[in-house]
């Protein structure tokens, strides 16, 4: 199997795992506040990563300062994006929160154009076109009901596009994607614990089975192993073909806030997510790395 192929399946997997964390969070977010949601999951992946490092000559040879400054930027990105997409979710729908989060996708290419000065195909904006039609399908243009978690959600996706960004520009450098993620965590976790007392309380609100399988999901699945698979996969993959992929993340948030969270789906949104779907799978058979 090619390294591009493996990348793409890298990516596809992670967006599945991201796409139930929507769900995840808002179940965890019945027994703890969205900021100390995500000092927990950053904080709890760093700890459950350290055992692995115990047992891996290559991953601690990993460990240096200059490692630990280049995590940094990304670092702050992720953080940010998860701390106002979590916030978000207190007053927005998890489909809803899902396609708007996807609108990283026009802002990636931007950046990749203004700041890495990198040309981004015409194929590549045909495909990015055909999925904000997807978007707006989705979301149904309902601009007069947008509220305080959609505009959370909003500024979060700019976050994201610069963390995409960013992963894409460093990709040569990070020998370790998993290690990588150990430091981008860790600095996340810190921005999160250092704006936990802005945010009002109660943190805590007790515990029950939905809320620990949300917590367990957004730890070990979307931040322990779903980041280190972007950051691996963003080494093979161009950081503009990543944020379409990124896309069916949105479709999987829909279909997990069906089935688990009785969100209902119409025709247009049904339409919306197909039409994303296939600017993806252009994306993916038609452009290069």
């Amino acid at each position: 199997m090619n390294q591009r192929l493996v990348a793409v399946s890298e990516l596809l997997f992670a967006t599945l795992i991201w796409g139930f964390g929507f769900t995840a969070t808002i179940w965890a977010m019945e027994s703890t506040s969205s900021i100390l949601l995500s000092v927990t999951r950053f904080f709890g992946a760093c700890l459950l990563t350290l055992p692995v490092f115990y047992f891996s000559k290559e991953m601690r040879a990993e460990f240096s300062l200059a490692n630990l400054k280049l995590s940094a930027l990304p670092g702050f990105f992720l953080g940010m994006t998860l701390i106002l997409q979590t916030w978000g979710l207190e007053f927005t729908t998890a489909t809803k929160s899902g396609f708007i989060t996807t609108l990283y996708v026009i802002l990636v290419p931007v950046i990749e154009v203004l700041i890495i000065k990198k040309k981004v195909s015409r194929w590549h904006t045909a495909w990015v076109g055909l999925a904000m039609v997807g978007t707006a399908l989705i979301v149904q243009l309902q601009f007069n009901e947008v509220n305080k978690g959609d505009v959370l959600t909003l500024i979060c996706s700019a976050f994201a596009a610069a963390h995409i960004a960013l992963l894409g520009a460093i990709g040569p450098k990070i020998k370790s994607p998993f290690v990588f993620n150990f430091y981008q965590s860790f600095w996340a976790g810190s921005l999160a614990l250092i704006m936990l007392p802005f945010f009002d309380g109660p943190h805590w609100k007790g515990i029950n089975n939905l809320a620990l399988i949300g917590f367990i999901s957004l730890t070990v699945g979307s931040t322990m192993l779903a980041f280190a698979l972007q950051v691996k996969a963003q080494k093979k993959l161009s950081a503009s073909l990543a944020s379409l992929i990124f896309l069916l993340e949105s479709p999987f948030a829909m279909m997990f806030g069906i089935i688990l969270l009785g969100e209902t789906l119409t025709m247009y949104q049904a339409a919306g997510a197909g039409l994303i779907i296939l600017a993806a799978v252009g994306a993916i058979r038609f452009e290069r790395a």
